[in-house]
């Protein structure tokens, strides 16, 4: 293998061990005593505190959480009731500038959002307008961004969006959502073209050398 290759190679490798390292998913449980401090810190942030809160609460389900989690990633799908009109699609657009952001800084992101277009089965889904799958690379990431400060002006801009929404945590059986895949296919292509710039370029200046 020639040096240029080689020194390719090794910075892609680099560079994709980075991603999956950062990427995490499968990382270390959090201890009920570091999750219930982190509560006790949002709370303090929101001003809310979680005996004023009602069965059902974020934070109520929240602490439940801690005692089964496993430090994987998770799904949050959201079913969602919007407001109408421009200012709520205003505050929309204004949440998804801060959310959106504190996300990708801890290895989250959207993953899927749709419409409601029809009902096939059932009554409930009359009551939706839009279905959005948030992934999140642990249970310590979710509740480190909802710490975050800059939640409190995003949650009053969400509030605003919608009237209503129900968010339950799932965990995919079959998915075709492969972030890392995509990735490395990616890195893949990307890898045997400049493999292939290398060769040509080596060949040019070989041919150049016989010609002299």
């Amino acid at each position: 293998m020639s040096k240029p290759k080689f020194i390719w190679a090794t910075l892609l490798a680099l560079l994709y061990g980075s991603f999956w390292i950062w990427y995490g998913g499968n990382g270390d449980p959090i201890s009920e005593e570091e999750g219930k401090k982190m509560l006790a810190q949002i709370e303090q942030v929101h001003g809310v505190k979680l005996e004023d809160t009602p069965e059902g609460s974020m934070s109520r389900n929240l602490l439940a959480m801690l005692p089964n989690d496993d430090g994987r990633e998770f799904y949050a799908v959201n079913l969602e009731t919007r407001n109408k009109g421009a200012k709520a699609a205003e505050a929309e657009a204004r949440y998804a500038e801060i959310v959106i952001p504190l996300l990708l800084e801890r290895g989250g992101h959207p993953v899927f959002l749709s419409e409601r277009a029809g009902l096939m089965l059932g009554k409930y889904g009359e009551r939706i307008d839009r279905v959005a799958v948030v992934r999140y690379r642990s249970l310590r990431d979710l509740l480190d961004m909802l710490r975050d400060e800059r939640m409190v002006e995003g949650n009053k801009y969400k509030t605003a969006s919608l009237t209503h929404t129900e968010v339950f945590i799932t965990r995919p059986t079959i998915t075709f959502a492969q972030v890392r895949f995509t990735l490395g296919m990616l890195f893949l292509i990307l890898g045997f073209a400049r493999w292939k710039l290398i060769d040509w370029r080596q060949n040019r200046i070989q041919e150049a050398n016989a010609g002299a």
